[in-house]
């Protein structure tokens, strides 16, 4: 024994043997899902992966950053499927996460889903509220908007106990972002007061203030046209149009400016509705019995936009592979919701059958990032218990 423990203290540990930044840089390639098993190896390891500046710079760096789609069904309940698992061969079925959403009453609340950026979800929750929430690591803050709701509504306190400002359906524009000259997210919100004047509104999420941007609100513009609900983007949130499209409407969040960018596509794009695919801005539209799917390959080059068309109609795509595959999720018949991954040449690479919850328009989904960044705030956040989480896994068939 005495020889055993000799031996062990002239055996050096793998922190002794490398250096701190090289442990550092390998800890930095681990895949997001992994690290929570991996902090556990050593004091040393868990300090690094805790240090905040690990977990931005482990986002920043992830060559292959891991996809989540989270599901919202009723506008109560909340389910995750990691669109990444899809891709292994062994994988015949779907596996559903039901989440607990923050900051969830009882009686259930209506949540609306705004938008995701760099691992965060931004939720709506009425009456009047927005929720800042990293599924992930389950820390969320809420940030108030009652000064819109005031400017909506008369002086009686009656009038504002009824009133209910949702961003998706009184928005004119509305749209969730990061500002890397800031290190800050952005809330961005175009709304019309009680007396019908424009208002634009920014909201930094860190200190959880708002600025007045009614200058910066194009004057000609025909609100009617856009659809409130924006994309984020290189800097910048973008919006589509509701019918024929012919320009995406974007504001750039460093210059706080609006602007435009042409689609110079031959034929008239109807109904089109903007998805981020490995980085890049594109639009989808349903044609009769396929859809297309226009990338722009150099953010704001009108030579770059690319078409890919996928035999099925009612197509929604989700995100790319690692290897530059399509996931997204479809339709085949009532009553069915399928995975299916889509080469880009259009052939079918696989599907899997998703069975929980009904395909009605009451299941909302967006698809985030997986990070362990803390929620930027200058207020104490709220990070529930994992007793309190209820995640719960659901195994789908094929």
């Amino acid at each position: 024994m005495k020889q055993s423990s000799m031996e062990k203290k002239k055996l050096k540990s793998f922190n002794d043997l490398l250096p701190l930044e090289l442990i550092r840089a390998i800890l930095l390639r681990v895949p997001v899902k992994h690290l929570a098993c991996v902090r556990c190896v050593s004091k040393l390891w868990n300090t690094l992966i805790s240090d905040p500046n690990f977990a931005k710079s482990h986002l920043d760096l992830s060559l292959a950053p891991s996809h989540t789609c989270l599901f919202l069904q009723d506008n109560s309940h909340a389910y995750s499927v990691d669109l990444d698992a899809l891709l292994q061969d062994d994988n015949d079925g779907v596996d559903a996460i039901a989440l607990s959403l923050p900051f969830m009453k009882k009686p259930p609340s209506d949540f609306h889903l705004l938008g995701s950026c760099r691992g965060f979800v931004l939720l709506h929750r009425e009456p009047q509220f927005l929720i800042l929430w990293n599924p992930l690591t389950d820390s969320s803050k809420r940030i108030s908007y009652s000064h819109i709701v005031n400017a909506l509504t008369n002086c009686s306190v009656f009038d504002r106990l009824v009133k209910v400002f949702c961003f998706l359906h009184d928005a004119l524009l509305c749209g969730f972002g990061y500002d890397a000259s800031q290190d800050d997210y952005i809330v961005v919100v175009a709304y019309k007061d009680k007396d019908g004047e424009n208002h634009f509104d920014l909201c930094c999420l860190r200190s959880n203030s708002w600025i007045n941007l009614d200058a910066a609100l194009p004057k000609s513009l025909y609100w009617d046209y856009w659809k409130p609900k924006g994309l984020f983007c290189n800097g910048a949130i973008h919006w589509s149009t509701y019918e024929y499209c012919f320009d995406i409407l974007f504001f750039d969040l460093k210059e706080r400016s609006f602007s435009k960018i042409s689609v110079p596509i031959e034929r008239d794009l109807y109904k089109p509705r903007l998805v981020l695919l490995g980085g890049c801005l594109a639009l989808y539209v349903y044609e009769e019995d396929t859809t297309e799917i226009w990338v722009m390959k150099e953010y704001k080059v009108e030579s770059s936009w690319t078409v890919y068309e996928i035999p099925l109609k009612f197509f929604k795509p989700l995100c790319l592979s690692a290897n530059g595959n399509i996931i997204g999720r479809g339709y085949p018949s009532y009553g069915e919701v399928r995975f299916y991954i889509y080469n880009v040449r259009g052939e079918l690479l696989k599907h899997v059958q998703y069975l929980y919850g009904e395909p009605s328009n009451h299941i909302r989904s967006v698809v985030h990032v997986d990070c362990l960044m803390a929620i930027p705030s200058n207020i104490k956040q709220k990070k529930r218990k994992k007793g309190c989480q209820n995640h719960k896994e659901v195994k789908q068939g094929k």
